[in-house]
């Protein structure tokens, strides 16, 4: 079995860390497909796997099931001889005369065609074959039983179809929403990031709906978490997403005012948050004091040699906090978030 997994662009290698950690030696072998490093996706072959141990994947948002690969070109034509090549015949496996069919074309690269056109003559293909054996297809382009993928990186042409309905992005603890929630995705590529070393407590200082704190006890119970936020409903709704997930003895709730902590200090071996992005923020001063502040309280919340993940798009705000305060970043990644660029950032205090 070979399947295409796509997730966030800019963790690519987290998701190949997380099959190999979850299927150990099942996987054959993985890659990330594309021509660069940052595609948001991720080919792997597989033995012996189910379907399900695929969708308990915390940082894969699609699992595609590739049915032939292909080489295309630039021109039009070489995009039609690839589509016409492509082998058919798995699609029988998935497919009955009262099965509604939809086409997703993914294109990255300089080609002369566009994602609709690959659009038509998958179409085409796929009526073509079909009718070959005296069927004719149903497409439905809002709602289909089967969406067949397209995906075009360069010169490689991958067709698949896809085995998940929905996103996995969508987590079904999720009961309370957030308005700035993050892609809980990201929140659990956060909490790989951070790596915290068992038996120790990792806090959230913005934990808004809890995504983060939830997402980090799914994956790890060795670990104790703290949710704090100024806004006493968003931690109600962080503790009934954490009891639907089943996780909420594992994590700590506390409305608190996150600059000004009433807890005492060194009382987090870790952090790990989503600060306010500040975009909505009136007046625009208000972002390097809130972002001064909780880097202050972390001076104090933090042990000498804790380390602390956020995600932002102040990256330059952060790089200039970090030295003021004495702080050194280990490492700065650059992922997209909900299309925006943001950075995560792994910070240590000395």
């Amino acid at each position: 079995m070979i399947v295409l997994l796509t997730t966030v662009p800019g963790i690519e290698d987290l998701v190949i860390d997380e099959v190999r950690e979850k299927l150990g030696g099942k996987v054959v072998h993985a890659e990330v497909f594309g021509e660069s490093n940052v595609t948001g996706k991720v080919l792997v072959q597989l033995k012996n796997v189910m379907v399900d141990e695929l969708k308990q994947l915390g940082t894969v948002e699609h699992v595609v099931l590739i049915l032939d690969e292909g080489v295309v070109s630039k021109s039009l034509d070489s995009l039609r001889d690839c589509i016409w090549k492509l082998r058919m015949d798995e699609l029988l496996n998935y497919y009955t005369p009262s099965t509604s069919l939809g086409i997703d074309v993914d294109r990255s690269g300089d080609h002369e065609f566009r994602s609709p056109d690959a659009s038509v003559i998958l179409g085409d293909r796929i009526t073509e074959f079909l009718g070959s054996i005296g069927l004719r297809p149903i497409f439905n382009l809002d709602n289909a039983d089967l969406v067949m993928r397209l995906i075009i990186d360069g010169n490689r042409c991958i067709f698949g179809l896809s085995i998940t309905r929905k996103s996995l992005r969508s987590r079904p603890y999720r009961v309370f929403n957030h308005p700035a929630a993050i892609n809980p995705i990201i929140a659990n590529a956060m909490v790989r990031l951070l790596n915290p070393k068992p038996y120790t407590r990792v806090c959230d200082i913005t934990c808004g709906s809890g995504t983060i704190v939830i997402e980090g006890s799914l994956s790890r119970h060795d670990l104790v978490f703290l949710c704090a936020d100024i806004d006493y409903g968003y931690v109600k709704g962080a503790v009934g997403n954490a009891k639907e997930a089943g996780v909420d003895s594992f994590i700590d709730f506390i409305v608190m005012d996150s600059t000004m902590p009433p807890i005492r200090d060194k009382s987090c071996n870790y952090a790990v948050f989503n600060p306010p992005f500040g975009i909505r923020m009136e007046p625009v001063e208000g972002v390097p004091k809130l972002y001064r502040a909780l880097f202050n309280s972390l001076n104090y919340l933090l042990d000498r040699g804790s380390v602390f993940v956020l995600i932002t798009i102040r990256k330059a705000l952060v790089r200039r906090l970090a030295k003021e305060y004495g702080f050194k970043i280990v490492n700065e990644r650059v992922v997209e978030q909900g299309g925006i660029w943001s950075s995560i950032f792994t910070i240590a205090k000395d």
